[in-house]
């Protein structure tokens, strides 16, 4: 279940019994490729234009590379890269997503943000489709209109963050 889940208890007068209203998740759905993918709104730090990257020697080729972003030094990650062994290329629709887990940022390249949707925590499926990545997706969100993947930040972030950060200090730089 996702971190931000409450769930509120009313009671009815008329029959004295608990009525559980259940919370709402946020998703910011994004555009990758073909896919939709959404990553959880209060993770969500900011969405920038893309900005100059710089390399770092030794990295996974689905990191690009840090951005300074009023003087922190930030990770971003191909998602495409990551997803499906493609190089995104950059469109005018195209942004940095930058997300935080656990006091660390990282930002995300996406080809377009498609919009923020709430969805009620029981619809939100599990990942045990067939051939489905649980590595960095932890379910499945379904609206009226689409179908999304959602990302699961912590796993996504794990060994990336700590390894952009071992490259920086080697190279003498400060994080």
């Amino acid at each position: 279940m996702p971190e931000n889940s409450l769930n509120a208890i009313s009671w009815n007068d008329d029959e004295t019994e608990a009525v559980v209203a259940e919370a709402e998740v946020q998703f910011l759905v994004f555009l990758c490729g073909s896919g939709l993918y959404g990553v959880d709104l209060l993770k969500i730090h900011e969405i920038l234009k893309p900005l100059p990257v710089t390399r770092l020697p030794n990295v996974e080729e689905e990191v690009l590379g840090v951005i300074n972003l009023r003087g922190n030094i930030i990770p971003v990650l191909d998602v495409l890269k990551t997803l499906r062994h493609e190089y995104a290329e950059l469109h005018p629709t195209s942004r940095i997503v930058v997300c935080s887990v656990n006091d660390k940022s990282m930002g995300l390249l996406v080809d377009a943000v498609v919009e923020v949707v709430s969805l009620k925590e029981s619809s939100i499926e599990g990942a045990e489709l067939r051939g489905f990545s649980q590595e960095y997706l932890s379910g499945v969100g379904r609206t009226s209109d689409f179908i999304f993947l959602i990302f699961n930040l912590a796993l996504l972030f794990k060994d990336r963050v700590a390894e952009s950060e071992a490259n920086l200090l080697e190279e003498g730089g400060e994080v």
